[in-house]
């Protein structure tokens, strides 16, 4: 019913920490609804199918801050034309905005197609959207629900350094299992904290056994203040930034950044970074494609075999990774991982024609 799920989105909106099995449940049970740009319709309704490995022009919002994009889903199609007024939205020329309703639970594979896709935005109304990041999108697109308690993750680095001087604060969050009086850190200066964050944290050693957490976002934050304050002034602060979006599953956020890499001369970091959050996502066909050229391009790039592989088997295209397995075990010889892949191979193809 629209009504319990308006109802239980307003719910999630007002207590970001609560559980939400109960909203994950209604959402693989209910239509949902999406902003898209098409030609004027004559009258009445279209119907088309809409197929899992079909793209279609779907209206998203940008992260300002960080580049993935968010995909609004809304619970009605009135709730649509009331965003696209909300917001004063204007259609291109020879274009208009439309609804596209999907069947229960099938808005979340279909979006994960979406270019930086860092996830799904419910929205209601102003004051009432609920953030799915793309880990809990990933597990309604197969029909799971995703975990309630907060998703919680150690320090991506091996030690953060907060300069003296540096204003911090802290809180205290309601307790869950395992932490009895967990702390949040927060640093203001470097960018606020929303309700929502504190669903994704970061664990903070503070030393002699104790620790804190930050939300991964505000970490992230944290890391940009700290380059700004030249804390770290090297060429690793940008690879920091990626390996700590790929930890935190910040996929759309981290392929954001790969572009942006790409984009200033910067592209075997670039094409090792979408490898690994293709392969991640299993996407395995751009994996394939991006390895491919990253092998030819960049011949002693060992990822770019490794992943490469690993994604034409994904792909059941064994014969095309048997003849690359071969050329990397040349390239690099004694290699373990690039044996075993090459041995998987060979092992599959004598089955297959045993």
């Amino acid at each position: 019913m629209v009504e319990n799920l308006e109802h239980l989105m307003r719910r999630a909106a007002r207590a970001p920490r609560a559980p939400r099995a109960a909203l994950y449940r209604e959402l693989l049970r209910s239509e949902t609804y999406l902003l898209t740009l098409d030609e004027p319709l004559a009258q009445g309704e279209v119907k088309r199918v809409t197929h899992a490995d079909a793209s279609f022009p779907v209206w998203a919002d940008k992260d300002a801050e960080l580049g993935g994009v968010w995909v609004p889903v809304f619970p009605a199609r009135d709730r649509v034309r009331e965003f696209v007024a909300a917001r004063g939205l204007r259609a291109p020329r020879g274009k208009e905005f439309l609804w596209m309703g999907h069947m229960p639970g099938q808005v979340f594979s279909l979006l994960r197609g979406v270019r930086r896709f860092a996830g799904v935005r419910l929205y209601l109304d102003r004051e009432s959207t609920v953030d799915l990041h793309w880990a809990e999108a990933a597990a309604l697109a197969e029909g799971r629900l995703p975990a309630d308690e907060p998703a919680v993750f150690e320090l991506p680095i091996e030690r953060l350094i907060i300069p003296a001087g540096a204003r911090l604060s802290f809180g205290r969050l309601p307790p869950w299992p395992c932490e009895e009086k967990p702390r949040l850190l927060f640093m203001p200066e470097a960018g606020r904290i929303r309700p929502e964050d504190v669903r994704r944290l970061v664990r903070l050693p503070l030393g002699e056994g104790r620790h804190a957490w930050t939300p991964c976002r505000h970490f992230l934050q944290i890391l940009r203040r700290l380059r700004a304050l030249g804390v770290d002034e090297t060429d690793h602060f940008v690879e920091t930034m990626l390996s700590a979006q790929i930890t935190f599953e910040m996929y759309g956020e981290a392929e954001a950044l790969c572009e942006w890499l790409i984009a200033r001369g910067r592209e075997s970091h670039g094409w090792l970074g979408l490898a690994a959050v293709y392969g991640r996502t299993r996407r395995y066909e751009d994996c394939a494609e991006i390895c491919g050229r990253g092998a030819e391009k960049y011949t002693n790039e060992r990822a770019f075999h490794v992943n490469g592989l690993r994604a034409l088997i994904a792909l059941g295209r064994r014969d095309e990774a048997a003849r690359r397995a071969v050329a990397a075990t040349r390239l690099f010889p004694q290699d373990v991982v690039l044996e075993g892949l090459a041995q998987e191979l060979t092992v599959a193809g004598v089955e297959s024609h045993g």
